[in-house]
């Protein structure tokens, strides 16, 4: 864009737009230049409001039909109503007549982009970049939100940090920086930017929340909580945040102050029923059954479809013993969500408590297959045959799970239990040793579930060997 298309848009783009809205309106005929009739479509982009802006190309193109940059609208216009081969023709048309206008091969490259055609994208945005452009910060920037909200989070970034380079001043492009970083896993560099954006507006409580989110995701949990806390001295009724710090307090194991921050937050919103669920997981957490399962039929109140507060209503009422009742709770769940490992491990668990023991191995292997690196499944399915006194059974199990999970200390150290009961030693050693080799920190696991191993002289001999060679 040239200056005196700058100057016009910042000076008179309202006066503009608010002559073509009252010539509609009138259904009179007004004169509009060249650079007006550009303001005002592009305004009228900017807001979302395309039928107008394609009425303000129409315009423009009767009184100016030989105009490159009104064509050039007309073609963002095809672009925002995805009508993508159109724009392109007609791009490549005013390309045919005028090579040197920026803005012809940013809109090409936008069209590549949401066509998926990212190469043609970056050589049509670096052919524009290659001629003068006002405000390069922000051209830059919109390449980069461009390919973002197209999920090419790496493209993103490298325009964006273009952007930055540009102007290291501009807050959004510090803002988006943060956000992609974050999105790509980089937290540190997310922390980075979005540190640098408060270094200008330290006041800002959505970027202090989003770095609250960064932290909770790196698993710093005092240092999301102290975020989020940021966040709410500058806006105390912010939601998100009071909703954020309560699960990053359950993170921390800090379930009595997760306890205060989600009544806090429910005090603002009281239809929210995961709050409800993640409120009783709390309460289980510190003991509270009754008030945990409150919180579970609360939630399944305001949603029937809560999966979760089904099933954490189970776990209450297998705790306490009411098995057929938990056995309802889990069927639900599963009804709502069966791809859930963990609910039918439960349900597996509870059909073997009531001797059901054919829907318990049908349960068992729905867990085991749809979640088969669960070591704690694969665990609780051997010791059901175990506690059947059906030990081959239990074995098996396992040593289909070690296929599975090749190196896995916890399968092993079991695996040497139910062989030693078996007095099948010579295997049952080469387990322990291959369970030592993998990490010797664990050997209790062994010790705990079968004291007698303690006995085994190959066993001790084992962890005598070993003891040596970490000395």
């Amino acid at each position: 864009m040239n200056e005196d298309a700058r100057d016009f848009e910042d000076d008179n783009i309202e006066e503009a737009v608010a002559r073509f809205n009252e010539m509609l309106i009138t259904n009179t005929s007004e004169y509009f230049d060249v650079f007006e009739i550009d303001g005002i479509v592009d305004q009228f982009l900017e807001d979302g409001q395309i039928e107008l802006a394609k009425k303000a190309v129409d315009t423009g193109l009767k009184l100016h039909p030989l105009a490159i940059s009104i064509k050039i609208r007309q073609a963002q216009v095809f672009m925002h109503e995805g009508k993508l081969e159109e724009c392109l023709d007609l791009l490549d048309m005013a390309e045919k007549i005028e090579t040197t206008n920026p803005d012809l091969f940013l809109t090409k490259g936008a069209v590549f982009t949401l066509q998926g055609k990212l190469a043609e994208a970056v050589s049509a945005y670096e052919h524009a970049l290659q001629m003068p452009i006002d405000e390069i910060d922000e051209t830059l920037y919109n390449i980069g939100v461009s390919f973002g909200q197209e999920g090419e989070t790496n493209l993103a970034i490298k325009y964006l940090e273009k952007a930055y380079k540009a102007n290291p001043d501009n807050e959004i492009v510090l803002y988006e920086l943060g956000y992609y970083f974050d999105k790509d896993s980089q937290f540190e560099n997310s922390i980075e930017y979005y540190n640098k954006y408060l270094d200008i507006d330290p006041f800002n409580h959505s970027v202090w929340y989003n770095i609250g989110i960064t932290y909770n995701r790196m698993g710093m949990f005092s240092k999301a909580i102290e975020s989020y806390d940021y966040a709410l001295v500058l806006n105390e009724e912010f939601l998100h945040a009071h909703f954020n710090k309560a699960n990053a307090l359950a993170n921390n194991n800090q379930f009595n102050e997760a306890i205060e921050c989600y009544l806090e937050y429910l005090l603002l919103d009281q239809e929210n029923d995961d709050a409800h669920c993640y409120l009783a997981e709390c309460y289980l957490n510190t003991d509270r059954y009754n008030e945990a399962l409150v919180n579970y039929q609360k939630a399944i109140k305001l949603n029937e479809t809560n999966a979760s507060a089904w099933y954490g209503s189970g776990l209450i009422m297998w705790s306490e013993g009411q098995l057929t009742e938990a056995q309802a709770f889990f069927k639900k769940a599963i009804s709502l969500e069966a791809d859930n490992s963990d609910f039918w491990a439960m349900n597996a668990k509870v059909h073997a408590e009531l001797n059901e023991l054919d829907e318990a191995i049908e349960s068992f292997e729905m867990a085991t297959s749809l979640e088969p690196d669960s070591i704690e499944n694969w665990l609780s399915y051997s010791e059901m045959f175990y506690d059947l006194e059906d030990t081959d059974r239990a074995i098996e199990v396992l040593r289909t799970a070690n296929k599975i999970n090749k190196s896995n200390a916890f399968l092993n150290y079991r695996l040497t239990a139910y062989l030693l009961d078996k007095n099948e030693e010579l295997e049952a050693v080469c387990h322990f040793e291959s369970a030592l080799k993998i990490d010797y920190s664990k050997q209790n696991e062994l010790f705990e579930f079968y004291p007698e191993a303690s006995k085994n002289e190959s066993i001790t001999r084992l962890i005598s060997q070993y003891q040596s060679m970490k000395l």
